[in-house]
């Protein structure tokens, strides 16, 4: 029996890794980083990504002794495993990228290549030299490694255009609301949830004048922004769709929840909030004008963008684009069209049987 080992640290890579690999490969042994949801679908875990995942240069310090201990794990289990996936996570998965091959794993397959368009343009080099084949998932991606002729490329569509759809119909969501719903999203990590909890704390006031604002989020999460915020929360899975799709604004901390909005059609706003000096370190490496997926696909500000700012700020942006949501909704239109066509999932679960 073949043997795979797929290395993540995030939730938006488990979510894709999840409906991939669901159905369809139960011929394979298959280890890695995981969460609950993974491990429901077989697949043996080696240690939790929440355990070594987060945002930041000076936020990372404090998980370094985590991330050793566990990199070793990986190290170890590697040496029994035929084909390596890695998923995204640079920090992570370039240095698994080298080792892998050290050690003689026979296929290595990355999926969700690392931002090097925006910063760290090297990291295309390590891909392109190491790796046996790339599946990129947005489209301007693929040219960027035509330069290495040992790489094989996949561009297959994002898998997010499969994924974006609402979970209940809009008569049962709104039946648990007293106003107009406002999705406010957090972030997927804890020390996110914290910095951008705190930031909310008196603009929560002024929304339920008028609006009900609400965080779709994780249960494990749910208490923490209770007790600090007083909004309502949904935990279920993938309620956070069920937002965009049935209310008129969101407001959302950057990451893939500013592409799933908006492939919902949901106009917003993106903020962000980090340790000053790990904005001043990033603000001097990224070299493209926009931080919101959305923006830099639409190659222009169609969602305003608020990082490091203070909380007044977003409030009066907030009021601006809701103002405006209609003509910002019509700009989203596009995106369906640049991502590709729908069955993007089944397409990427055949090109995995394939590879591996």
């Amino acid at each position: 029996m073949k043997r795979v080992f797929i290395s993540l640290a995030d939730k938006s890579a488990s979510n894709y890794i999840y409906e991939i690999f669901k159905e369809g490969f139960e011929h394979l042994e298959i280890y890695g980083l995981t969460d609950e949801k993974l491990e429901n679908i077989g697949i043996r875990s080696v240690a939790r990504y929440s355990e070594i995942s987060t945002v930041g240069l000076v936020e990372a310090l404090n998980k370094i002794p985590k991330f050793l201990k566990i990199y070793r794990r990986i190290l170890n289990k590697l040496k029994s495993i035929d084909t390596l996936i890695l998923c995204d996570a640079p920090a992570l998965n370039l240095r698994l990228l080298k080792e892998a091959r050290k050690i003689g794993v026979k296929k290595i397959i990355y999926f969700i290549s690392p931002q090097v368009w925006a910063w760290k343009p090297k990291r295309a080099e390590l891909i392109g030299n190491f790796a046996d084949h790339l599946i990129v998932i947005l489209p301007f991606e693929k040219k960027i490694y035509r330069r290495f002729p040992n790489l094989r490329v996949h561009y297959l569509g994002h898998p997010l255009v499969d994924l974006v759809k609402p979970v209940k119909t809009e008569k049962e969501f709104l039946k648990n609301f007293r106003g107009k719903p406002l999705p406010i999203l957090f972030g997927s990590r804890i020390g996110e949830i914290r910095r951008h909890v705190k930031l909310f704390r008196d603009l929560v006031h002024y929304f339920k004048k008028d609006f009900e604002p609400v965080t779709p989020t994780f249960v494990e999460f749910e208490e923490f922004i209770k007790e600090d915020l007083k909004i309502k929360t949904l935990v279920y899975d993938k309620a956070s769709y069920d937002c965009f799709f049935y209310s008129d604004v969101s407001i959302i901390a950057s990451g893939t929840a500013s592409l799933e909005a908006a492939l919902a059609g949901n106009p917003h706003l993106v903020y962000y909030n980090v340790n000053p000096l790990t904005y001043i370190v990033a603000k001097r490496l990224v070299k493209v004008p926009y931080i919101s997926l959305v923006n830099i696909l639409l190659k222009k500000e169609v969602v305003p963008e608020l990082i490091q700012k203070e909380s007044r700020e977003i409030l009066n942006k907030f009021y601006e684009i809701y103002e405006n949501k209609e003509k910002i909704g019509k700009d989203l239109e596009l995106l369906r069209y640049i991502l590709g066509e729908e069955g993007v999932i089944i397409r990427l679960r055949e090109l995995f049987r394939e590879l591996i």
